[in-house]
C-alpha cells in the first residue's frame, strides 16, 4: 500500500503504485483505494481514474474491488452536494474509473463517516458492476441503491449503522447463499428480497443467516414492519441472531428446516424466556451470549437456558452475563453453561452456588466477592467436582473500601481465604486473575502447597 496526498486536504491510500513500480499490473486480483478528503473527493477519483486509465488494459484481472470514500468527521452529517455540477463530475468520473476494472465480482464498500458525497460514488459503483456482482460487503447502507437490481448475487454482508434509511438494492432472495444484516430496526422491511406478488419470501439457497437489531430507546416502542411477510429458511445451516431489546422479529416472523447445523443467539435472557422454543429447529452446535440483570429471576434464567439448550445435539460456549446488583440466589442446575461473568460483587455462598450448579463451568469472571469477616467459615470440599479453567476476581479499587462500610461485609483476609479455597478445590484451575486482592499471601500460599498439589506449579498467576 503506499499513501500519497494530492492536496492537503486530500490523501490516497491504494497498491495501484506497488503494481505499476513492479510491472505486475496484469496480475493483481484485487484493487484496494482508499480517498481520505476534507471537502471533495473528486480531485482523488480524478487521480485514480488517471492511473488506470493510462495502463487500462492491464485491469482486466481484478475481481475484487475494495473502496473506501472517507470524509471529514465533523463535516459529513450536513455535508451538502455543492452544486449539479459537481454531482456530474463525481458520477462520470467515478463511472468511469468503474469501467476500468469490468470483471468485479467481489466489491468491498468500506470506510467510515459516509457522507453524502460518498454515497454518491458508492452508488454510481454498485450501478455500474450490479449484473456481475456475487459478493457485496458494505460499512453502510447503500443511499440511492435501491432502483438497482442485483440478480447475480450470492453473499451481502451490510451494516446501517445508526441510519434510519436502511436500504439496499433489490436482490434475489433465491439465489443467496450467506445473508449477514447488522444494525437494522425492529420493524426493518425486508422488501428488497421480496416478490410484490407473493408475501412470503422464499431464501431457498441461503445457508448462512446473521442479523443484528440495533438497541431500543427507552422512549421508543417495539415497532412491527408496515409490511409484515413469513420468510422461509428451508436450506439454513448457521443461524446468528443478535438482538438487545425484547423479541426477535427474525425468529417471530420466519420459517425453518427441521434441523439447523449451527446457531448463534446473543441477546438479553428475557429473549429466550419469550421464545417458543418449538417453533426453533433441532440445533446440531448451539451457542448462547446473554445478559441478565435485575428484572430477570436468575434461576428463571438458568430454567429457559437449559431449555433451548435441550434443542441441541452438542452446545458449545454458553455464557451468561450477569449485571445483578441485588443479591443474587442460584438454586437451579444447569448444565449448559460454560462462562459466566458478573458485574458486580457477589457473595463468597453464591460463587460455591454458581459452581455446584454449573457443572460444565470452565470460566468465571466475578467483579468481587464479598466476605463477612464474622463468617468466613468455608465447606471442607466442593459437592461436585468443578472444571473450572480460568478464574477472575477484579475487585475494583473502590470496592473494599464501599464495601467495608456497607454493613461490614467486606474482608480481604477472608477474601484472600476464600481464593485460597478455590485453589485447593479447583483441580482443572489453570488460569488466576485477581485484581486489589493481596497478592503476597496467595503467592506464598502456591509456593507451600506445590508439593502437596502438583497442578500448582502449573497455574498462571496473574495478581495485581
Amino acid at each position: 500500500m503506499h499513501a500519497q496526498a494530492i492536496e492537503p486536504a486530500l490523501s490516497i491510500v491504494t497498491n495501484i503504485d506497488l503494481a505499476l513500480a513492479t510491472g505486475n499490473m496484469h496480475r493483481i486480483r484485487r484493487l484496494h483505494i482508499t480517498i481520505n478528503y476534507l471537502y471533495d473527493p473528486y480531485p482523488g477519483l480524478f487521480h485514480i481514474h488517471a492511473y488506470l486509465h493510462n495502463v487500462s488494459c492491464h485491469w482486466q484481472r481484478v475481481h475484487t474491488l475494495e473502496l473506501a470514500v472517507r470524509g471529514n468527521h465533523a463535516l459529513t452529517r450536513t455535508e451538502p452536494i455543492g452544486s449539479i455540477e459537481q454531482y456530474g463530475q463525481i458520477v462520470h468520473t467515478t463511472r468511469a474509473l468503474a469501467q476500468l476494472v469490468p470483471h468485479v465480482k467481489d466489491l468491498r464498500l468500506g470506510g467510515l463517516c459516509p457522507s453524502t458525497l460518498a454515497h454518491v460514488v458508492y452508488a454510481t459503483v454498485v450501478r455500474e458492476h450490479g449484473a456481475r456482482i456475487k459478493r457485496l460487503r458494505s460499512n453502510y447502507a447503500l443511499l440511492e441503491c435501491n432502483d438497482i437490481a442485483l440478480d447475480s448475487l450470492t453473499h451481502l454482508d451490510v451494516g446501517f449503522g445508526s441510519v434510519r434509511e436502511c436500504q439496499i438494492p433489490s436482490i434475489l432472495a433465491t439465489t443467496l447463499v450467506s445473508l449477514s444484516l447488522s444494525s437494522i430496526p425492529l420493524d426493518f422491511e425486508w422488501l428488497p428480497f421480496a416478490d410484490p406478488n407473493n408475501p412470503i419470501i422464499s431464501f431457498s439457497s441461503l445457508r448462512a443467516l446473521s442479523v443484528s437489531y440495533r438497541s431500543v430507546r427507552h422512549n421508543e416502542s417495539l415497532l412491527m414492519p408496515a409490511r409484515p411477510c413469513t420468510l422461509r429458511f428451508p436450506m439454513i445451516e448457521y443461524l446468528h441472531v443478535m438482538a438487545p431489546s425484547t423479541w426477535y422479529p427474525i425468529i417471530a416472523c420466519s420459517e425453518f428446516p427441521l434441523k439447523t447445523r449451527n446457531m448463534h443467539i446473543d441477546g438479553a435472557i428475557a429473549l429466550i424466556q419469550q421464545l417458543n422454543i418449538e417453533q426453533l429447529p433441532r440445533i446440531g452446535h448451539l451457542s448462547l451470549n446473554l445478559i441478565c440483570d435485575d428484572s430477570h429471576d436468575m434461576n428463571t434464567a438458568l430454567d429457559a437456558i437449559s431449555d433451548i439448550c435441550r434443542r441441541a445435539s452438542h452446545t458449545s460456549t454458553v455464557r451468561l452475563e450477569v449485571f445483578n446488583t441485588s443479591d443474587i440466589t442460584v438454586t437451579s442446575t444447569c448444565s449448559f453453561i460454560t462462562e459466566v461473568d458478573i458485574k458486580a460483587p457477589v457473595a463468597a455462598g453464591t460463587v460455591l452456588a454458581i459452581i455446584r450448579t454449573m457443572p460444565k463451568l470452565v470460566r468465571l469472571e466475578l467483579a468481587g466477592i464479598l466476605c463477612s469477616p464474622q463468617h468466613p467459615i468455608f465447606p471442607l470440599t466442593l459437592p461436585t467436582i468443578s472444571h473450572i479453567r480460568t478464574l477472575s476476581i477484579i475487585q475494583h479499587a473502590c470496592e473494599p473500601a464501599r464495601l467495608h462500610h456497607s454493613n461490614n461485609n467486606y474482608s480481604q483476609d477472608s477474601c484472600v481465604a476464600f481464593v485460597q479455597f478455590l485453589l485447593l478445590h479447583l483441580p482443572y484451575l489453570s488460569v488466576l486473575n485477581t485484581r486489589q486482592i493481596s497478592d503476597i499471601p496467595i503467592r506464598t500460599f502456591v509456593r507451600m502447597q506445590v508439593l502437596e498439589y502438583p497442578r500448582f506449579a502449573n497455574i498462571e498467576l496473574n495478581l495485581k
